[in-house]
């Protein structure tokens, strides 16, 4: 993000305990417990980019990660951001735990477009600027059946934000993550997702996307699904609920799994 928000003793408070609970996300566990493996993955990103609608330039090191044990999964990451020389960045957090409802009660979804159906929730945290950012969310997620090994879901949320007083609204979030193989040696990679976040009181309806088209490096040299490089697209329409503020950044990205 690049908007500027600070810190209260809340969130203060909670910031180191937040930070070890990433540190925690980060690390690859080889078991759960003896019967149980735990399935995940990580990845570091380094995006540039300049506002194509205001001066300015953007620059994100990003900390991803994802993964499952027995009935549940998780995906969070965290944002260092700020101008180009990165001194002192914010940092963005999102962590979003959740139950599969057909590993939970072992009932499959043999047909239709739905392959799973999960519950959760998750906290959406800013540390740094003048304004307090913390916000809960919950609500159920969908998984769609799709061909080849690809991802695509759809997250429905009740969103709210920590110490406003406006009631709390929802916020729509379809995500992807599709493989596009071109030949033998160009695999491309389609990623990305869209936040729509409905009116909060003193704040407009507004939407995020930040949609990726990658290049697998590593295929080139028979190396596949190691490093990454291509762009993202950062799109967001009234920035956080300002009405007629947008915000459009093309961004390089190099993009390594660890």
């Amino acid at each position: 993000m690049s908007l500027h928000f600070k810190s209260t003793g809340f969130l203060k408070g909670g910031k180191t305990w937040l930070l070890l609970l990433f540190a925690c996300l980060f690390i690859q566990h080889k078991e759960a417990d003896a019967q149980i493996l735990y399935q995940g993955g990580s990845n570091v990103q380094f995006l540039y980019g300049r506002n194509l609608k205001q001066s300015g330039q953007l620059a994100t090191i990003t900390l991803e990660h994802f993964g499952s044990v027995g009935k549940f999964e998780h995906f969070g990451f965290a944002d260092l951001f700020n101008d180009a020389s990165l001194a002192a960045p914010n940092l963005y957090t999102e962590w979003y735990p959740k139950l599969s409802l057909t590993r939970a009660t072992g009932l499959a979804l043999e047909r239709g477009p739905l392959s799973d159906v999960l519950v959760g929730g998750g906290i959406n945290v800013l540390f740094g600027g003048t304004e307090d950012f913390f916000v809960y969310l919950a609500g159920p997620a969908f998984k769609f059946r799709i061909p080849g090994s690809g991802l695509m879901q759809l997250e429905t949320s009740y969103y709210k934000q920590h110490g406003e007083e406006y009631d709390g609204t929802y916020q729509i979030t379809p995500s992807w993550d599709i493989p596009l193989p071109v030949s033998n040696k160009v695999n491309l990679r389609f990623r990305g997702f869209m936040d729509f976040i409905g009116d909060r009181g003193p704040g407009t309806t507004q939407y995020l996307t930040q949609p990726q088209l990658l290049l697998d490096m590593g295929n080139l040299w028979e190396k596949p699904g190691k490093v990454y490089l291509g762009s993202e697209w950062r799109y967001w329409k009234n920035v956080v609920g300002i009405e007629g503020l947008d915000e459009s950044i093309l961004q390089a990205n190099l993009l390594i799994n660890l």
